[in-house]
Formats: structure tokens, sequence, C-alpha cells
């Protein structure tokens, strides 16, 4: 159930050319050229039915896949020990393996529950944008990591985490190498990443906002999925109408709790509701639980 040692370039996949030659055929319909450019490959074992649990966490995101044959994807973890929480009531007493961990961006309603997880549970990688973050939770994050000696590697636009069999994560954004630079608001660095599975996809935003959204319509890449994780908890700021046509979603999950921000606005529900997408709220619906695989 681990991931490989390294990423493995496009290049020298020469000895998998049978193995992957259906799997690149896919790719190519579903992801751009402009995307496929940069394409890197690291791998999970084989997954057969694939399961995203959104959790109510409260006012934060924090997300768990199912990949089939024990492999668990954790993005993000809100800013509490709910998280921990919650994969513990998702997951046999027996199985403390996380095979990855994804940080969206360091914000401590994204990073604030990850904390217990990296505790409690072995996590075998992490995939974060490397920006720049001097707060406590920051410190202590990146103390964690290296007393437990996790590999941490940086998200670019073009990976694709092979889970197995039909079943791939696609990063999306970032675009650019972000690594050790400083944001005053880190929202828009935030890992935008698509869960493809046996022609059924989940795309998921963190807390990216109109700026990003255009970013990615322009890239040229296929932002198609079956379920959105809508962008920032709700934010009016965030998921416009044009995306929502570009991503198409039959299902809009938003991640939330109570809050002062007015999270999820009514001009974002209105925008969903004139689209005609169903919605899905964790302060409303609890743990929406959801399957795109088979």
């Amino acid at each position: 159930m681990s991931l490989r040692g390294k990423l493995i370039g496009a290049q020298n996949l020469c000895p998998y050319k049978n193995y992957m030659k259906h799997s690149y055929l896919i790719l190519i319909i579903l992801l751009t050229a402009n995307f496929l450019a940069g394409l890197v490959f690291f791998d999970l074992k084989n997954s057969n039915a694939v399961k995203v649990n959104f959790y109510d966490i409260g006012q934060g995101d924090g997300m768990m896949i199912e990949a089939g044959n024990n492999i668990q994807v954790i993005i993000d973890g809100g800013a509490t020990d709910k998280m921990v929480e919650k994969i513990g009531q998702d997951l046999p007493f027996y199985d403390r393996k996380i095979e990855l961990m994804i940080m969206t961006h360091p914000d401590k309603d994204h990073l604030g529950g990850l904390m217990d997880v990296l505790k409690y549970y072995q996590v075998e990688q992490v995939l974060i944008t490397g920006i720049k973050c001097e707060t406590a939770i920051c410190r202590e994050w990146d103390k964690i990591i290296e007393e437990k000696n996790i590999p941490v590697k940086i998200a670019r636009a073009g990976q694709i985490i092979n889970l197995g069999g039909e079943t791939y994560l696609g990063i999306l954004s970032p675009r650019e190498n972000l690594s050790g630079q400083k944001f005053k608001n880190d929202n828009g660095t935030s890992i935008v990443a698509k869960l493809i599975s046996n022609g059924r996809s989940a795309l998921f935003t963190g807390d990216i906002g109109f700026k990003v959204e255009n970013k990615l319509m322009e890239s040229g890449a296929n932002l198609n999925s079956d379920i959105l994780k809508i962008s920032h908890h709700g934010s009016k700021y965030a998921t416009s109408s044009e995306f929502l046509e570009a991503v198409s979603p039959e299902t809009a999950v938003i991640s939330v709790g109570k809050n002062s921000y007015g999270h999820p606005a009514e001009e974002l529900l209105s925008r969903i509701d004139d689209y005609g997408a169903a919605v899905k709220r964790t302060d409303l619906d609890g743990d929406v639980r959801m399957e795109i695989g088979n």
C-alpha cells in the first residue's frame, strides 16, 4: 500500500508501456495536451471502488478518498481534532496507515486537524505547495513532518497520482512552482485536484477564488466533473457561474460550519441554483458520502 519511492517521469515509463497504454489513452482524452506537457506520475496500488467522504468538521475542509484495497487519501483536515475522529469511525482499528495526505494550503481551517492525523496515523507521503508559512501551526507541522521523516512532495499542475486501475488524481493547480514563496493571502495558492475513476470524477478546489478559476478555464484543462467541492466554504468571491458551466457538476458539496463570514453566501447558492446542481452541505447534511467508481 505504499507510494513508490519517487516521482517517475513520463520519459522513464518505457518498462510499463503495455500496462499503461490504456491509461494513457484515458488521460489524453480527459486532460489537455497543455496539461500533459508537465506530466509526472507517482503510483499507489490498485483499487476497485472509490468513495469520497466530505466530513462534517465545522468551518473547514476535511475529506477522505477511499480508493479500495485499503488506499486512503486525505485532503485537508479542518481546524480541530474532529478529523482524526471521523477517520477513526471509517477505518478499521487495525488500519493505521494513510497512503497520501494533501494539504491544499496552510490556513488553520485546512491544516489544523491534520496535526492529529499525523500523530495517530502512519502517513506515507505528503503533498503540499511548499509556500512559506511562519505561523505557529506551520512550525508545528514542519516539526512533526521532520520527526516522523515523512516524504514531502511539492504539488504542480501536471502531476498524476495513480490510485490503481482506472483511478487517478490529477493536479490542476498551482500551475507554477510556489515553493518558498510568501503570500499575504494564500487562498489562491490552493492545490486543485481532479479525481477520475471509471469515467466519473470529482473536483477539489481548496479556497481558490475567481482569479484562479479563470486561469484554470483559460488553461484548457478539462474541468468537467460529476462532483464539485465548492471553493472556500461557499464564499461569494468564488465559484462563478462560468466556472460552474465549465465544471458541469451534478452535485455541489459545500464544506462549512458555524461561522461569521456569511458562508455559504446567498449569491453563491443562487448561482448553483441557477445552474441546477444538487447541493449537499456538511452543516445541514452532516457527513456527505459519495461514490464515483465501481
